[in-house]
Formats: C-alpha cells, structure tokens, sequence
C-alpha cells in the first residue's frame, strides 16, 4: 500500500530510516522551505517540500507523531497523484504546456495510460498547471481544500517587486516596517512606468510580511547565534548514570570588581572558571583568576579536579567532559590530559548554554547566592547598579574573594536542596562514592601533567622558549646519545620551571630550571610576551649599554607604566598588576643595589619552590641528579 502523504505542519514529528535513534520535529513552513530541529540538542536544519515528499515516499523518512488531521488518507491521495500526471506530463511533453489544442490531444493519452474512466478537461488541466507552477511545483497544491478567492492578488510582476523589496528593505538589522517596504515599492513603481493604482495597500504588505518564517526573519535582524537561541526549546535533560560520570566546565565574570592589597586601586572584574558533577551537581573544580578563559585557565580547572580527593573535597578524574566550544577549549594541551586520564570531550555547540545548562544555572546561583552580596558588585546591567559607584566602594582582595567563594560553595551550596534532584549535593556525592571511589592524582602528578606541551631542540644543555633558557644537566646527556628534539611541558602561568619528557623512556622526567630566575620567578607568560614587545621596541644599542639586565629592566620599567594606570589604556593588563607589590620591590632592589652586583646576587631561599623528587611511579632528573 502506498504511503499517506504528509501536509508539512509546525510539531510534525518524525526519523529517518538511516539514523532511528535521532528524532526531528518542524518547526516552520514556507513556500520553498521546511525548517525542523532535533529534538536532542535544537540544531536546526532546512529542506525542500519536494525533497521532503521524496525522501517520505522512498521511506526515508518516517513518521513519529502526526495527529490525523496533518496526513492525508491514502484514499485521498491517489487524486493527488492522478492530477500529477497530467500536469507533469504536460509540462514535460507539450511546448505551450496550457495550450487547449495542444492538451485536448494528450489528455487522452494519459487517461488511458493511468485507466482514468473520466479524464478531465482540458480547461481544468491548464488551471491545475497555473496554480502548480504558482506554487513552486508542489502538488499539495492540488488539492481542493481552500475556499474563498483563489486567485493572485496582484501580478507576478508586482510579486516579484514586492519580494525584492522584503528582501532588501525589511529584512535589515536595522528597524523597519511594512511602510518602508511600500515606500520602495513606489519608486520601484515609477522607475519601471506602472500604474500607482496597482500599488498594495499597506495592510496587504503586512500580511504578506506575516508569512515569512519568523525564523528567518529574526536571523537576519538579530543574527544567526541569537536566532538558533530563541527557537531552541531547552530540550532533553542530560543523564548521568554515577559520580563523576559526565562533568561540565565553562568559564564565568564574576559580577564584582576586586582590589590590589597594596595600593587598594581597583583592578577589575576576575574570572571562574569552574567544573560540576552532572549527577550529584557537586562542584569538582574551580580557578578564579584575573585573566580570561585560556588554555592555562582551563588546565588549572582539571588540576584542581583530579587532585581534591587529597584535600577530602569532591573530585577526582571524570568519564566524561562537557567543556564550553571557545578557543581555550581547542588546544593539544587539553587533548593530550584527556588522552593520558583516558576522559571522553564532548564539546557543546557554540553560543548554546544549553548544552551546558547545570554550570550556567550554578553560575546564577552563585552570582545571586553571594557574589551581589558583596561590596564593590557590578550587578547584572547598568539598571540594576543605578548610582551605586562599584569600583569606589570595592574593598575585596583577589585571595578574599577566594576564600568567600570557597565557604559558600562548601557551606552553603553543598549544603542546600538542589531543586531538580531534591537532595543537596554533598550529601548525594557522599552515597555515590561510596561503592566507586573516584580516581585522582597527587599534587605533584598533577602539576607536571596539566601543562602545555611544545617540541623544542637541546643546545648545549638548555631548550629555549619563548626567548627563556632552561638548563638541566641531565639534557646534556640526552645531547650526548644523539637526542636533539624533547618535549616540554610549560606552565603559562609560572615560567620559573619547565618539565622535559625523555623521548627513550618516557617515564622519566626532567626538571629544567630558568637560567634567569630572578626574572621568571613567579612570571606569567602574558607578562613575559608584554617585557617582549617592550623589549623590541628599544634600539639595540639601547640594548647594548643594558647589557645582561636587560630583562630585569624592561619587566621593571613594565611594572610602573602599569602602576601609573597603564591599565586604563590597555584592559588585558589589569591581571599584571596583582603581581606587582612583590616584584616590584624585588626587581628595584636587585637592579639599583650599590653593595651587590646582580648577576652574583643570590636567591631568596624562601622564594625557592619546594623540589621535586618524584612524579607518581617516574623518577624525576634535577642537574643530572635523581
């Protein structure tokens, strides 16, 4: 038996035959377009009537939920199919394809062919080919459900200017109204010589306007991102089946502006960057930081993930990663921790939240639960800040706010009744861990294998990057068996150390230490990058005259243009000064000393990070020594 037709309707829903498990709902219907959406996830996707028809009479597409009135009967669509071969034949065969003559010698033809016992006339082919070839050569066109006036309004001709006219005038970014589109049709009028009588009333426009997929028409006026946002239902709930299964990442800018401890100047609005627990909405991770999201951020979310067990804190190494779709999720760093941790990235759509809909609503949560609570907030929108002057009444560290954060989460958050799974998330993550215990890394695991990994050559002991040297003995004797190119693995946000992979035994690790660590001491590779171009500017007997101090002296000048609201012309440089009381008062005193030169001046011993004398079951090299 031949397949019911479809009447393409918003709601239809339905698969196709190759991939079942994908279902797909209609959202909008025009004359030349069917726009439909999966029902997991709301992406959108277009196709033709006649396409559609087709692929549903192959049986490539099948139906899911159409109430009856959305199909027609089998019944009812062999008078469909019967009106459609006399139109097709006759568009196919004949020249003039309405001419009577010409049809009142095939319509006979094709009665007999099909055992048509009454043929049409010729009178009624010609209109069925008129209204089919009117409306695009869809042959639900043919059927004789309409009332009232069927004829066209206007000429093609008036259409068609009428069409330009939507398309060039109303369907801008800018605000315009079915006015507008008249006013262009009237001189599109004059200049071709039409009578101003044949112009539509303004109420005709509009309803003509009506009828454009409102889809469409938000896309072109607001964007495509904003338009998939609006006409995308939140769609299925993500399931997670155990603790840890699938995990979320995204990066946030906290309502509140933070201060320097030292000078007390605002310095700007810091980011989280933050991980939840799907199943239990436990938070697993966080970084808050005054740089945006990067790579480097995001790295130091996974590092305080796999190693919180050792704090007793919700954590540990997760199945799954939802991270958002931005540029710092798109690097060989994260795949290569993915890859070593065995963890599955599935990364969300761009611009959809709701790929992500349990970190976005935990952000709401937190900005309502306590970030607005706290002095110096910017609140949601300049409406809701009114005369309240932010940035004068800031009085919160970057470590305080740390350290509010932290309590909510862990006393207040983690304590509270979640409203979708009605239990609170401490106690939900306590009975999953109790059969699965989640696995994690040490701290010392961790902080070699979250970096950045770059392929550089061993020269005389040291690998150069980014213009810094690292020394290690034990390079030499990789040098010495014929080994020219290593791995390093970099922390962006502390240059004073890199860590080498041995590419003969890959699990030993060497430590290389900066042969300028007065100057990479606690230095950031956005700060680094900042001394570089200050550096290039110079001329090189400027450099000359400097001498080997150079770098001290540039990061020196760097950290007073800062401190003399260098901030204020370039914004990405606010972070920079949160490193600068320390430093600066280091660089001054080791570059103006008068009783020691700074080349034999030696280094704090506080400021000496605890050595490292093991990575789990590696053995890690330091000056050629274990």
């Amino acid at each position: 038996m031949e397949n019911s037709l479809f009447i393409p309707q918003p709601g239809f829903r339905f698969y196709f035959k190759a991939h079942p498990d994908y279902i797909f709902e209609i959202g909008s219907i025009t004359y030349n377009a069917i726009r439909y959406a999966a029902i997991a996830g709301g992406k959108s996707f277009s196709i033709t009537p006649n396409e559609f028809e087709s692929r549903y009479k192959l049986g490539e597409i099948l139906c899911v939920f159409a109430p009856e009135k959305l199909i027609i009967n089998p019944k009812y669509s062999l008078e469909l199919h019967r009106k459609e071969r006399y139109v097709v034949n006759a568009l196919q065969l004949l020249e003039h394809p309405t001419s009577i003559n010409l049809l009142s010698e095939l319509i006979p033809q094709i009665a007999s062919d099909i055992n048509d016992l009454n043929p049409p006339s010729c009178r009624t082919v010609a209109r069925w080919i008129n209204k089919y070839k009117s409306s695009s050569q869809n042959k639900l066109c043919l059927q004789n459900k309409y009332s009232g006036n069927r004829s066209l309004r206007f000429s093609p001709e008036i259409y068609q200017i009428l069409n330009q006219a939507i398309n060039e005038v109303y369907l801008k970014p800018e605000y315009r109204s079915g006015k507008d589109v008249q006013a262009y049709m009237l001189g599109r009028f004059m200049e071709q010589g039409i009578p101003l009588e044949q112009l539509p009333t303004l109420r005709s426009i509009q309803r003509h306007i009506k009828k454009l997929d409102p889809y469409i028409e938000f896309k072109m006026k607001k964007g495509s991102r904003i338009a998939k946002k609006k006409f995308q239902a939140a769609g299925k709930s993500i399931i997670s089946r155990f603790a840890l299964y699938m995990v979320e990442i995204d990066t946030h800018y906290l309502d509140l502006i933070v201060i320097d401890p030292k000078t007390k100047l605002a310095l700007g609005r810091p980011f989280l960057a933050c991980a939840i627990d799907i199943y239990s909405r436990a938070i697993v991770g966080t970084y808050i930081n005054m740089y945006p999201p990067s790579a480097a951020t995001t790295l130091e979310v996974i590092k305080d993930m796999i190693t919180r067990p050792n704090q007793k804190l919700p954590g540990g190494i997760p199945s799954i990663v939802i991270p958002d779709n931005g540029v710092e999720f798109k690097n060989n760093a994260l795949e290569r921790v993915c890859e070593q941790l065995k963890i599955t990235l599935t990364p969300s759509q761009v611009g959809t939240p709701n790929n992500k809909p349990h970190i976005e609503r935990f952000f709401s949560t937190l900005t309502h639960g306590i970030i607005q609570k706290l002095p110096g907030t910017t609140f949601s929108n300049p409406t809701n800040r009114g005369e309240y002057n932010s940035s004068k009444i800031a009085q919160l560290t970057l470590e305080q706010l740390k350290q509010y954060i932290d309590t909510w989460i862990h006393q207040v958050y983690h304590r509270s009744i979640h409203h979708t799974t009605g239990r609170s998330p401490i106690i939900m993550w306590q009975d999953a861990i109790e059969d699965i215990r989640p696995s994690f890394l040490t701290d010392i695991d961790a902080k070699i294998l979250c970096r950045r990994p770059i392929e550089r050559s061993i020269n005389h002991g040291q690998v150069r990057v980014d213009g810094i040297s690292y020394f290690s003995h034990a390079l030499t004797t990789l040098q010495a068996k014929g080994i020219k190119k290593v791995t390093v693995l970099i922390d962006d946000l502390n240059l004073n150390e890199v860590f080498i992979i041995d590419p003969n035994n890959k699990d030993v690790i060497i430590q290389a230490d900066s042969t300028n660590q007065d100057y990479t001491f606690g230095l950031t590779r956005v700060t680094h990058l900042e001394v570089q171009k200050l550096k290039k500017i110079q001329s090189r007997s400027d450099k000359q005259k400097i001498g080997s101090m150079s770098d001290l002296y540039y990061l020196y000048k760097l950290m007073h243009e800062i401190q003399t609201n260098l901030v204020r012309r370039k914004p990405r440089l606010k972070p920079l000064t949160l490193e600068l009381p320390k430093q600066l008062q280091r660089i001054e005193e080791q570059l103006f000393s008068k009783d020691k030169d700074i080349a034999e001046q030696a280094v704090s011993t506080i400021n000496i990070p605890t050595p490292i004398n093991q990575f789990g079951s590696l053995e890690v090299f330091k000056h050629g020594k274990i």
